[in-house]
């Protein structure tokens, strides 16, 4: 939010900003519940991946925007170039772990592999779509797309017998009323 503005000079509504901060703060809100769990935020290694996993994506959907919206990429373009930067990206990995260069599992083909392949192409389409609109703000964008956490929330209870989904649960209505604001707005 704060690089849209400063870098992108978008000037989200009052509601648009009420809204991207309750999510923000129901993120944090979500942490606490984790806590819950034996997570410690301040000394867990991943928990500092995951925060600059969120910055690097933060500047990556500001460069998004600047491409499509200042730019005016077409939307095929930069998801071809996309693709394009993810397999020159991936392919040490992939010889990597053919070569067996660290221990892993045996691959097992699934029918549902080439489903989430299409379904994350069809995602990035309709999130590039978005960012391509003149009218659309990097900031809102972005905290629908975080949305994604109430499928993941949802998706830990009812597959995974996520443990504390209670204690979660305000943090979770907290995220889902912080898009509402946003759309709102």
């Amino acid at each position: 939010m704060f690089g849209a503005i400063l870098i992108l000079g978008e000037r989200p509504t009052w509601l648009e900003t009420i809204g991207v901060l309750t999510t923000l703060a129901s993120f944090v809100g979500l942490s606490f519940a984790g806590r819950l769990e034996g997570v410690h935020f301040h000394r867990n290694k991943w928990v500092g991946f995951l925060v600059v996993g969120t910055l690097l994506g933060a500047v990556s959907s500001l460069y998004d925007k600047y491409l499509l919206g200042r730019l005016h990429f077409s939307v095929p373009t930069v998801q071809a170039w996309f693709s394009v930067y993810l397999v020159v990206l991936f392919t040490p990995f992939a010889i990597g772990w053919k070569r067996r260069w660290w221990s892993r599992k045996e691959f097992h083909w699934r029918w549902s592999i080439p489903f989430i392949a299409i379904s994350l192409l069809v995602a990035d389409y309709i999130y590039f779509s978005a960012l391509r609109d003149p009218a659309s703000l990097v900031a809102v964008v972005m905290s629908l797309r975080r949305g994604s956490t109430l499928v993941g929330f949802a998706g830990g209870l009812l597959f995974f017998g996520e443990i504390n989904g209670w204690q979660k649960l305000p943090a979770v209505i907290g995220i889902l009323v912080g898009i509402v604001l946003t759309v709102m707005g």
